[in-house]
């Protein structure tokens, strides 16, 4: 009677067999995940959209910006996280463009969030938060620890298409930032003073102003903590221009004051432009300077063209100051439709870039220049001497 032999692997001929069958399988699974790499890649290198990851711990929010931003055929949405641990995680795998980052999430928060980004896997991020939420000094610190911009979270008591395609276009512009040009602002400690006891009386003969946008806010802090005073000394006021909401206007007023010890407010209503202060302004907000008498003042606006924001501000002060004026453009430094600074360029101003190649977003001040309007690039630290030495100032 014959019998059938049990099977076992408890002879090597049989191990062996089973061992190369396995590595078989095994080396048909990594030739299926290499294809299925390669040929993402291959999708990836054809598709030129920018490459979004949205980080919020609201999945309504997400669902909301993602919606937003893919309605424009050059954006795509490629990941979301709930918190800053799985945004660095997923930053690791995906390599974005940009990254939208909240400011208050559970498990790993913005601040701590953003350090890690800058740190591990620097790329452009914008911060997303309603002003209503948490401090704006928080917002301000965000971007001096490398965030290129900050825009508001979509709200439904507001045009929604309006919304959007601000969004969409913020979002395009701070792609393009340089991040590796970051710098730390370098702000020397200040003494605290009376906000009161340092103002001069007299009236403003020389004006400076200073236009930041996306990438920005820490040249802009820079600068103001050394121009303001200098100013001071020949009679001269500065205007500082931000890209943050109109709301933030009296909140960056009293930051510049703590961190700079600039004597600064905000341009809420009709004002003196007095000697050695620095009057704040937002984008969007139009604004005017005129003379009372034979004192120049400034003041909120409203223009007969709503598009002209930036172009009414240097419009009416090209026509005050003339030769006494000079603009200081710094980082994605919105300049509007260039009427304005055609005006500063008729009447004898000084339009002053910070060297391009060097910054974070350049875009805005190469249409600057193609538009033949920029008269010298400077490096940040020598801005102070050539707008002093323009007026003959002493630095």
């Amino acid at each position: 009677m014959s019998t059938v032999p049990q099977r076992t692997i408890q002879n090597n001929y049989h191990y062996l067999i089973m061992e190369a069958a396995r590595r078989v399988d095994e080396k048909a699974e990594i030739e299926s995940e290499q294809y299925e790499s390669e040929h993402r890649q291959s999708e990836d290198a054809a598709d030129d959209r920018l490459r979004v990851l949205i980080v919020d711990d609201s999945p309504m929010m997400r669902k909301i910006l993602s919606s937003m931003l893919t309605t424009s055929n050059r954006v795509k949405v490629v990941g979301m996280a709930s918190n800053g641990e799985e945004a660095i995680s997923l930053i690791d795998d995906l390599s974005p463009d940009l990254v939208t980052l909240d400011v208050n999430m559970p498990v790993m928060d913005g601040t701590s969030t953003i350090k890690h980004i800058m740190i591990k896997k620097p790329c452009p991020v914008v911060i997303t938060s309603n002003p209503g939420d948490g401090s704006p000094k928080a917002i301000f610190n965000f971007l001096e620890l490398g965030a290129v911009d900050f825009m508001s979270k979509p709200t439904k008591n507001q045009d929604i298409l309006v919304q959007q395609q601000k969004i969409i276009e913020r979002i395009r512009i701070a792609a393009t930032a340089k991040v590796g040009n970051f710098r730390i602002a370098r702000i020397p400690k200040v003494k605290a003073v009376n906000p009161a006891s340092s103002l001069k009386d007299s009236a403003c003969r020389r004006l400076v102003i200073v236009i930041s946008g996306p990438g920005g806010h820490p040249e802009q802090m820079s600068l103001l903590s050394g121009l303001v005073p200098a100013m001071a000394d020949g009679d001269g006021a500065v205007v500082a221009l931000q890209s943050l909401p109109p709301s933030f206007s009296e909140a960056f007023a009293r930051y510049l004051f703590e961190r700079c010890g600039c004597q600064a407010s905000p341009i809420d209503q009709e004002m003196s432009l007095s000697a050695g202060h620095c009057y704040v302004g937002i984008h969007g907000c139009p604004l005017t300077v005129k003379l009372n008498g034979q004192q120049p003042v400034i003041a909120p606006d409203i223009p007969e063209n709503g598009g002209l924001h930036v172009d009414r501000l240097l419009l009416t002060a090209a026509s005050v100051f003339r030769q006494r004026l000079a603009v200081v453009l710094l980082s994605g430094a919105n300049t509007g439709e260039q009427s304005g600074l055609r005006a500063v360029h008729e009447n004898g101003g000084r339009i002053i870039l910070r060297t391009r190649s060097a910054g974070m977003v350049a875009e805005p001040l190469d249409q600057v220049i193609e538009a033949g309007l920029g008269d010298e690039e400077v490096n940040p630290a020598d801005l102070i001497k050539t707008v002093l030495n323009g007026f003959d100032l002493k630095p």
